[in-house]
C-alpha cells in the first residue's frame, strides 16, 4: 500500500474563520463567551477555548437561558429560531450566516 502524504493540510475557510472569530473573542474578553455547539469537531481545540473560558451550549435550554455575553454560531449555521432566542434575550451574535 502507498501512503500520500498532503503538502499542506488545515480547516477550510468556514471552519478557519469561525475558530478565529472565538480566539478573537477571546481575546477581547467582553463578557462570557459561547458556542452553540461545538465550534467545530476538533476535540482539542474545543478543549483549548474551553480552558480560555468559552462555554458550549449543547441545547436550546440552555440557550434559552443565557441573558448576556457573547454567542458564537457554528460555522455550518443555525435555524432562524436561534437567532430569534438571541435577539430577544439581548445576546451579541458572532457569525451572522
Amino acid at each position: 500500500m502507498e501512503v500520500v502524504v498532503a503538502k499542506s493540510a488545515g480547516f477550510c475557510f468556514g471552519v478557519k474563520r469561525a475558530v478565529k472569530t472565538v480566539y478573537d473573542q477571546v481575546e477581547k474578553q467582553n463578557g462570557k463567551i459561547y458556542t452553540y455547539g461545538p465550534i467545530i469537531h476538533n476535540e482539542q481545540v474545543v478543549e483549548d477555548l474551553e480552558k480560555k473560558g468559552v462555554q458550549v451550549i449543547n441545547s436550546r435550554q440552555e440557550l434559552e437561558n443565557i441573558k448576556e455575553g457573547t454567542v458564537i454560531i457554528r460555522s455550518h449555521g443555525v435555524s432562524e429560531d436561534i437567532y430569534t432566542i438571541l435577539e430577544k434575550n439581548n445576546v451579541k451574535i458572532e457569525l451572522r450566516l
